[in-house]
C-alpha cells in the first residue's frame, strides 16, 4: 500500500550472528547513488519469526539485530507469536503493537468474496465456516487453504485433506517449501530446516515435486533437481522393500538439500513464487483440468503408461526436450498432435 520494496528475512531460519548480518547489515545500511538521483522505492525490513530464536546455537544474534535496528536508515518490522523472556533487551528497545485475531464474520466476509472473484466451485458455507475455525483468525491460513481448494477443485480427496489439516500444519508447510527455495544455501541448512519440521517427509517430497519447477527454470539445474529427486525415490524404494530405515537420511538429503542446491541462477529481483498443492495424493488420484487431460490422453495414445507415470516422469522430461529448441517442441508436438493450448505446458 505504501508503494515500498519489502526485504524479508525469517529469524529462525538465519538463526546466527553471521547469517543475519550477510542477509540484513548491507540492505539496512546501504543507500545507492541512484537512489540520490531518481525517485526509486524505500525499503521496508520484515523480519519473520523473531520468536523462533533460541538456545545456544542463537548466540549473537539478538545484538546483531539490535544493532541494526540502531544503524539502519529503513524501518524494520519484526513478527513474534510469543512473548519470550530471552528477547527482553530486543523488546526495550522497539515498539510493540499487538495484533489481534479478526472476528469469524470479517473473515468469512473476505472469503465468500474470494471464492466468488476466483470463481472456486465445490465449496459449501459449511466447509468455509470448518476453513475459518481452523484456522483461528489467521486469514493468511484461510487464503492458503483456499488456493489448495481452487488448485485441487476435481479432487474431492485432496479438499478432504485440506480440510482436515490443521492451521498449523497447512501454514508450516507453506513456510517450509518457501524457506528450503529461498533461503537455504548448504546441505547442512536444509537437513536442519528438515529435521526442525513436522511434516510427514512422503508429504512434504509430494510438495517439493509439484514447487521444484516454480523455483528452477534453467533446462540443467531442472535436469540436475529431478536427477536428485529420482535417486531419492531410488532409494525410498529400497527402504520400503527392504526396511533399510538407516537410508532415511539419505533419502531427506537427495530430495530436500539435492533438489534445492540445484537451484545455482537466483536473480536480485525475483517475482513471488506461487506455492502449489501437490495434485497427486496419497489416493492416487490427480486433479488436472480439461486441457492437462487431453495432454495425458496424446501421451498415452503413443504409449502404455499410467497418468502417474505421464505427470511424475513424461512430462518433466519432455519439459526438458522442448527447452532446447524450438525445433525439438514443434517435432515433439507434431508426434504427439498437441494443440497450441497443449503446447503451452511444455513451456
Amino acid at each position: 500500500d505504501l508503494n515500498m520494496e519489502v526485504i524479508e528475512t525469517n529469524a529462525s531460519d538465519t538463526r546466527t550472528k553471521g547469517a543475519l548480518e550477510s542477509k540484513l547489515r548491507e540492505t539496512t545500511k546501504s543507500r545507492g547513488i541512484m537512489d540520490f538521483v531518481v525517485q526509486s522505492k524505500k525499503k521496508l525490513i520484515l523480519i519473520d519469526e523473531i520468536d523462533g530464536l533460541y538456545g545456544v546455537t542463537d548466540r549473537g544474534a539478538v545484538p546483531t539485530i539490535l544493532s541494526l535496528i540502531e544503524n539502519t536508515q529503513f524501518p524494520i518490522i519484526m513478527c513474534s507469536n510469543q512473548y519470550k523472556q530471552n528477547l527482553q533487551s530486543l523488546y526495550k528497545k522497539i515498539r510493540r503493537y499487538e495484533v489481534n485475531p479478526l472476528p469469524d464474520e470479517e473473515v468469512l466476509k473476505i472469503a465468500r468474496k474470494i471464492v466468488v472473484k476466483e470463481n472456486i466451485s465445490g465449496i459449501s458455507e459449511k466447509d468455509l465456516n470448518l476453513i475459518i475455525k481452523k484456522n483461528e483468525g489467521d486469514l493468511r491460513g484461510v487464503i492458503n487453504d483456499l488456493q489448495g481448494i481452487s488448485q485441487g477443485s476435481l479432487d474431492r480427496n485432496a479438499k478432504e485433506l485440506i480440510l482436515n489439516l490443521n492451521r498449523d500444519s497447512t501454514e508450516e508447510i507453506f513456510s517450509l517449501i518457501r524457506n528450503l527455495f529461498e533461503n537455504v544455501n548448504t546441505l547442512k541448512e536444509a537437513r536442519n530446516l528438515t529435521n526442525r519440521s513436522d511434516v510427514d517427509y512422503n508429504f512434504l517430497y509430494k510438495w517439493i515435486n509439484e514447487n521444484l519447477t516454480s523455483y528452477i527454470r534453467q533446462n540443467s539445474e531442472l535436469s540436475n533437481a529431478y536427477e536428485n529427486l529420482s535417486l531419492a525415490d531410488e532409494i525410498f524404494g529400497r527402504i520400503r522393500k527392504n526396511q533399510y530405515w538407516s537410508l532415511l537420511p539419505y533419502f531427506f538429503d537427495l530430495f530436500a538439500g539435492g533438489v534445492v542446491l540445484s537451484r545455482k541462477y537466483r536473480t536480485q529481483d525475483e517475482s513471488f513464487h506461487r506455492i502449489m498443492f501437490p495434485r497427486f495424493t496419497s489416493t492416487g488420484f490427480f486433479s488436472l483440468t480439461a486441457n492437462e487431460r487431453s495432454f495425458v490422453g496424446k501421451i498415452q495414445k503413443k504409449y502404455k503408461v499410467s497418468d502417474i507415470e505421464v505427470v511424475q516422469d513424461f512430462i518433466p522430461f519432455l519439459k526438458l526436450l522442448s527447452g532446447t529448441s524450438r525445433k525439438q517442441l514443434k517435432e515433439l508436438s507434431d508426434w504427439f498432435e498437441f494443440d497450441a493450448n497443449e503446447r503451452k505446458l511444455l513451456k
